[in-house]
């Protein structure tokens, strides 16, 4: 099939990325966006991955321009806070510690995470995990590791699909055309293939490709082949609320929290004007206003539980995300739950995807059927991983108990398990190109979690890797904590020369 026209239904976060990537990245396509008069914006999730800004770089949106006019903050990872039990933490960083022995001398490549095995009774996130006491104790950044892919970023997607929408718009070349109006009816040639779309103001408007962005309402392709996640995931509901600043300086952290709470957790990410927050949990176990009263007494009333949105869901993906000349991107494809900011990141993933199969102007069955495989891959990725932290938990409230009496761990979780404990090579830092979350992401969270962990087979022995251990954290997490830039004052800075 021929692609020289794509219509993208929705004006959300993944139809305006969409929009954007693809009108920079395949410009002999014309694009038509059509949005709806009034959006009604889901905002679950406000945090990114960290190939958030090289996404946008190849829409051709500069982190200079971009950067203060969407709120932004700096995410250097995650903290579980009192995750598995009461008073326990992980800390999920994108620095994973860092290579240490690459001479002659030491064949191997080895990293802080080996020599820790030979030396556990250290802290391992004070002395494996990259940013730790800087980002948690100090609320500070390390500017060397900015432009290094080290962090990620917390954006209100509100004012990111603004920023989109206005530098399309503003673009003198005009790739995008878009039409305000609601979609009515849709003609089919057949159950896959949309011959067009009637809208509101009368339009009928046909394409090449349709894009479906509408979120879970799933417009334009109802009926897919879906994939019920209940079971290996817990969570279908949650309860939304913006957070304004008590203490801007100590609230606006450079990394997010997802704190486990007796009715689930409950998410807080920093932007520069307020916290994004939202209580994850599962409605067949708590009532929804006795969800929203714990959430805002969570809040100290901050927030007015009138105000307190509800979002429902079911975790899933659909295996045939592309069928015939429609393709889903974003919620319409499939949401699995906020814990890992996979959201946004499933979104750069879709919308690249596309692109390198329509480079060409061309798609096929062929090129379906490897897009739709890719996407599974993908999603399967993120579920496994994510499922992974409900593990070797001793709460006791309903909702922790119907987690450990449905736990099953994945082949995938068995598999880096046994890697960690059993294993004497080196731990993996490999993933492949299907994955968000390698290797060192499941090792990472597995130590923590409490797995045991065997010591690996260096060229070193144990009291020579204690000192270098040592040494690494003082010239590199210790010294960040001390010579880095605090959180809310470099985004203020920043801010005002963006004014200039």
């Amino acid at each position: 099939m021929k692609v020289e026209k794509i219509v993208i239904v929705g004006g959300g976060t993944s139809g305006w990325m969409t929009a954007a990537y693809l009108s920079k990245n395949n410009p002999e396509v014309s694009i038509t966006v059509v949005d709806k008069e009034v959006g009604t914006p889901i905002g679950v999730g406000e945090a990114t991955l960290a190939n958030f800004k090289d996404f946008l770089d190849e829409c051709g949106f500069h982190i200079d321009d971009w950067f203060s006019k969407i709120d932004t903050g700096y995410k250097a990872g995650i903290l579980f806070t009192n995750w598995t039990k009461p008073g326990n933490e992980l800390w999920h960083p994108f620095y994973k510690g860092n290579r240490v022995l690459t001479n002659k001398e030491f064949p191997l490549d080895v990293y802080v995470n080996d020599l820790w095995t030979l030396n556990q009774d250290l802290d391992f996130k004070t002395y494996t995990m990259g940013n730790y006491e800087a980002s948690v104790y100090e609320n500070k950044i390390d500017k060397t590791l900015l432009d290094t892919g080290y962090y990620g970023y917390h954006v209100d997607c509100g004012k990111l699909v603004q920023y989109i929408q206005e530098k399309l718009l503003l673009n003198p070349l005009k790739r995008i055309q878009v039409i305000r109006s609601d979609v009515i009816s849709i003609s089919r040639k057949d159950n896959d293939n949309i011959e067009y779309l009637k809208l509101k103001d009368g339009q009928k408007i046909s394409g090449d490709l349709y894009i479906d962005c509408t979120g879970f309402k799933s417009l334009l392709s109802p009926g897919r082949d879906r994939v019920n996640l209940m079971g290996r995931l817990f969570c279908n509901t949650a309860v939304v609320s913006p957070v304004p600043y008590k203490d801007r300086d100590a609230e606006f952290k450079p990394y997010a929290i997802s704190d486990a709470v007796d009715h689930g957790w409950i998410w807080k990410i920093g932007v520069a004007s307020r916290i994004g927050s939202g209580m994850v949990f599962n409605r067949d176990i708590t009532d929804i206003e006795e969800a929203k009263e714990y959430f805002v007494n969570y809040w100290d009333n901050r927030i007015s539980k009138e105000k307190v949105r509800v979002i429902d869901w079911t975790p899933f993906y659909n295996n045939n995300q592309w069928s015939g000349n429609v393709v889903q991107v974003g919620l319409s494809a499939g949401f699995i739950e906020p814990l890992e900011s996979t959201g946004i990141a499933l979104i750069t993933v879709g919308a690249t995807q596309i692109h390198n199969i329509i480079r060409e102007q061309f798609y096929d069955q062929n090129s379906i059927d490897y897009f739709n495989q890719t996407m599974k891959m993908y999603f399967e990725d993120c579920v496994d991983f994510v499922s992974a932290h409900y593990d070797r938990n001793e709460r006791t409230t309903p909702f922790w108990n119907y987690v450990k009496e449905k736990f099953v761990p994945s082949d995938r979780m068995k598999h880096h398990i046994a890697l960690v404990e059993k294993s004497t090579n080196v731990l993996s830092y490999r993933g492949r190109f299907t994955t968000i979350f390698n290797g060192v992401n499941w090792s990472s969270i597995l130590v923590q979690m409490g797995f045991s962990v065997a010591p690996r087979d260096l060229p070193i022995n144990p009291e020579y890797a204690r000192e270098i251990l040592i040494k690494n954290y003082i010239r590199s997490d210790k010294h960040r904590s001390i010579s880095g830039l605090h959180h809310s004052s470099e985004i203020d800075r920043i801010s005002e020369i963006n004014k200039l």
